[in-house]
């Protein structure tokens, strides 16, 4: 699995709730210092807080040892569902059934009054990154929010509901999925930004926050696009069978502290590595009719929460291999489950036990309900002015009751699948058919499907089962390995795949063979580079783009697609080259340049700034009168106003001069004095006359433009404002 055996980097990330109540939102000031303590606690560094719904508790557990080293009581929030947000020091706690978002204080653990939203259902609260807001996702409502004192800040955004679930990246952008419209919306300090679009309208948009940057997943057309920095992206196209298994069946992470991004589809485990645009999928052997939650990646593994057996199904990357499952409650129920200063928390809110799981894959029990911690019933919080033992003076919870882009496709064709065998009835026992088969897209054009020996009755060997016109290098793999990898030749560039693994056996007085699964749906191919060198030259034919084409471009079916912003506009979605002349851009100025690769397999885009400026060329002068005669270089394009604070220079018998011309601008209207409207216009040249610069008069410079009075592009550019 590419990619997959780098350690997750720790970021700051966003956390989110959503608040399922009804009525008009109101936001109030949550009120600090109501009822403090007047004795401060020191809680572990490393360490997540976790909710007991049973008792209405919050619990805060040392990440190093599983232990709990301190309690918070929610006052008449006992038996309701709650959300956490643990977003550096602040602490905040949502009651889901009256509404009520609490700030907890850890040093003192103390819960401070909150605030009531009674919104819609569907309404969320993300804060993260200095940012919070308030978002009403069936009315499509944006409130941007104090992130200390949830107090109102500017008026709220309208986007089209419904909304998908939001999250704030590591600059501090608010990315909201529009799945309406098939777009990502930024929002930037409250401030609505250009949308990006993702897919069709009413596609099912998914969000990610991986290492601090936005993913949106496109689950109907089964495309991943990653955001990166100076609004590059790149697009990935996923295997078929994300956008097969039905409308809100696929599982994703709403947030990553790694660049890894695991989905579940079905029995399809695919893993997105957004820091190269590279995927890997692996068919893994799932429990039946189980109800699981959004697959977590830590270090070099996959946890996928079983809420149906309270435990964790891991798969290894490392070794493409199902590791021994890790428990949490051991009974059914729901389960919370999130990556939180490189260890993976995973909480049963219903139950009294949740699991710590550090980077290598060691896990510590967690016993929510231990006795004797700081602010727990035997060990109460002492209060000003209440003595030790007495009344806990908790404060109750206030104030409430209860448009398309050009994208890959899918293609029409199904993935090619190698060919069936009918089974042959064993005379000995046989092995087991081969499992964890993964299929991985190489650079190279290649795919390389790995798997594990299944086990059972001995096995002779192991071959690949392709469809026509596919090679497998090697042909045969022994029985002992070590090495159970295949590599694949000969796929066509936007073709899906699906293989089998037979294991090969002695069946008495023949050979026969046990078949596994299909793989997953692969792609021959990997998305391109992004270009590079891009480069910008004023010509006059117009603005010529340049790029260097990234490796392997013809193998992988590139094409390129070139967009120019700035003071004028241009685009070409579709080249087969590394240069592009735009002959609509012939003003100089400084433009933004976005080269994209595309091939089937998805996209990667480089930007860059360019400043542009066209030839200059050498004309003469004509029209300039008798040789006594004076003609006028001007620092401003204003031939009336010849006072000597406006003219750089005086040429006399200018007919026998030569100039530079940089460029044209138009300015103000100059007529002869002998009335011949061939001589009257706006428009002037800027112009270098031995070291002299400033404008002149259009008719003077003998350009090839006619009539003069118009701007010459793109012989002669206009010059920058």
């Amino acid at each position: 699995m590419s990619g997959e055996r780098r350690f997750f980097r720790r970021d700051r990330l966003t956390g989110h709730i959503a608040i399922g109540v009804v009525g008009v939102l109101c936001a109030a000031a949550v009120v600090f210092g109501v009822g403090m303590a007047s004795a401060k606690y020191h809680l572990s560094d490393v360490g997540g807080w976790l909710t007991s719904v049973h008792r209405g508790e919050l619990v805060h557990v040392n990440g190093l040892s599983g232990k709990v080293d301190g309690k918070v009581t929610l006052s008449g929030s006992t038996g309701h569902p709650m959300k956490v947000i643990q977003q550096g020091g602040v602490v905040l706690i949502v009651d889901e059934v009256t509404g009520v978002v609490s700030r907890v204080d850890p040093a003192h653990l103390n819960v401070v009054q909150g605030a009531t939203f009674r919104g819609a259902a569907g309404m969320q609260v993300v804060s993260g990154s200095g940012q919070a807001y308030a978002l009403d996702q069936q009315k499509g409502s944006v409130q941007r929010l104090d992130p200390m004192t949830l107090a109102t800040m500017g008026s709220p955004l309208g986007l089209t509901g419904p909304l998908g679930s939001a999250g704030i990246d590591a600059t501090s952008v608010l990315w909201v999925p529009v799945p309406t419209n098939g777009q990502a919306a930024p929002v930037r300090s409250g401030q609505a930004a250009q949308p990006i679009g993702i897919g069709r309208a009413g596609d099912d948009l998914s969000l990610t926050i991986a290492a601090g940057a936005p993913v949106i997943t496109d689950f109907t057309s089964a495309q991943a696009v990653i955001i990166g920095k100076n609004g590059t992206q790149i697009k990935v196209r996923l295997p078929s069978t994300v956008a097969q298994v039905g409308k809100g069946s696929v599982l994703a992470p709403a947030s990553t502290d790694g660049q890894l991004v695991p989905l579940l589809a079905g029995n399809s485990l695919v893993v997105l590595n957004t820091g190269s645009g590279s995927i890997s999928s692996v068919a893994l052997k799932l429990p039946p009719k189980h109800k699981l939650a959004a697959p977590q990646a830590l270090g070099q593994k996959v946890y996928i929460p079983d809420q149906s057996s309270g435990g964790l199904i891991v798969y290894d990357s490392a070794t493409n291999r199902m590791a021994p499952q890790v428990p949490v409650t051991g009974q059914a129920g729901p389960l919370d489950a999130f990556v939180k200063d490189g260890l993976l928390w995973v909480n049963g809110p219903d139950s009294a036990k949740g699991v710590v799981v550090d980077g290598a894959g060691g896990h510590k029990p967690i016993q929510k309900y231990t006795p004797d911690v700081p602010g727990s019933q035997k060990s109460p919080v002492p209060r000003v002015g209440v003595p030790a033992g007495g009344a806990s003076g908790r404060p109750k919870p206030g104030g409430g009751a209860p448009t398309a882009p050009s994208h890959p496709r899918l293609p029409t064709k199904p993935p090619v699948t190698p060919p069936t065998h009918k089974p042959d009835p064993p005379k000995v026992t046989p092995p087991n058919a081969p499992t964890n088969l993964r299929a991985t897209p190489q650079p190279d054009g290649t795919i390389k499907v790995d798997f594990q020996p299944g086990g059972g009755g001995d096995a002779t060997g192991y071959k690949l089962l392709t469809s026509d016109g596919l090679t497998a290098t090697p042909d045969k793999i022994g029985a002992n390995g070590p090495d159970y990898t295949f590599t694949v030749n000969g796929g066509t560039c936007g073709q899906e795949y699906q293989f089998a693994v037979a294991a090969l056996y002695h069946n008495r007085d023949h050979d026969s063979e046990v078949d596994s699964e299909y793989t997953t749906p692969t792609l021959s191919c990997t998305e391109p580079d992004a270009p590079s060198n891009i480069t910008g030259t004023g010509t006059a034919q117009g603005a010529k783009i340049d790029w260097q084409a990234p490796p392997n471009a013809d193998n992988k079916k590139v094409t390129y697609a070139v967009n120019v912003t700035g003071p004028k506009t241009g685009s070409n979605p579709n080249l087969t080259g590394t240069s592009v002349t735009f002959g609509d851009i012939w003003k100089n100025g400084t433009y933004n340049v976005k080269v994209t690769a595309t091939n089937p397999a998805g996209t990667k885009t480089a930007t860059q700034s360019v400043d542009l400026a066209g030839p200059v060329n050498t004309y003469g002068i004509h029209h300039g009168g008798n040789p006594s005669d004076i003609s006028y270089v001007t620092k401003t394009p204003d031939a009336n106003n010849l006072n000597d604070s406006n003219v750089s220079e005086k040429i006399p018998n200018a007919n026998t001069q030569t100039i530079q011309v940089r460029c044209q601008k138009m300015g103000t209207h100059y007529a002869h004095s002998n009335g011949d409207p061939d001589f009257a216009g706006s428009l002037y040249d800027y112009i270098d006359h031995n070291g002299h610069i400033g404008y002149m008069i259009g008719y003077l410079p003998n350009t090839p433009h006619t009539p003069w009075q118009e701007l010459a592009g793109p012989t002669i550019w206009e010059c920058a404002d």
